[in-house]
């Protein structure tokens, strides 16, 4: 027989928001326009475990002290349940500033590495890639930052 709800008892509020990694956490940071604490927590943060409510970090050396502090108090507000932050012994993975500095190198080798771009790169001395944009990225984004006109009909005539 199930057990009848007490009066007075309320079910346990719904999440405003579910955190599975360091990249959701960024997101909240986002979405709430804290842009002071994302970069310090990108910079700063290195994952160790996560669980829903519970954190394990590791901190860089020159993390601010606050920081734990400040990411329990944003984690409790922006997902709206009690968050126990742990500062960890053990290394941790990679901050996501270093995981994004990681991926951008390897996307810029990559095009290095392309016969086109190559090519090009040799034939203008100094020439250098300052950025790489997939053709996935600029359709997300609204598409190139060109509009090709369409050729003109053959059959058109002014009458």
């Amino acid at each position: 027989a199930q057990a009848a709800a007490q009066p007075g008892m309320q079910p346990a509020p719904e999440p405003l928001a579910i955190v599975n990694s360091l990249e959701d956490i960024a997101a909240l940071a986002d979405a709430n326009r804290d842009m002071a604490f994302k970069v310090q927590f990108k910079r700063h943060v290195r994952l160790v475990s996560l669980e829903q409510g519970k954190l394990e970090i590791a901190l860089g050396n020159d993390a601010p002290r606050t920081l734990t502090g400040d990411l329990v108090d944003r984690l409790t507000r922006w997902t709206g349940r009690r968050w126990m932050v742990m500062v960890s012994r053990e290394t941790g993975g990679k901050t996501l500033a270093e995981a994004e500095t990681a991926e951008r190198e390897t996307v810029l080798n990559d095009a290095r590495a392309d016969p086109v771009v190559s090519a090009i790169l040799s034939r203008f001395p100094g020439a250098r890639i300052i950025d790489v944009r997939m053709p996935e990225a600029l359709a997300e984004e609204g598409g190139a930052d060109f509009e090709a006109a369409p050729p003109p009909a053959d059959d058109e005539t002014d009458n």
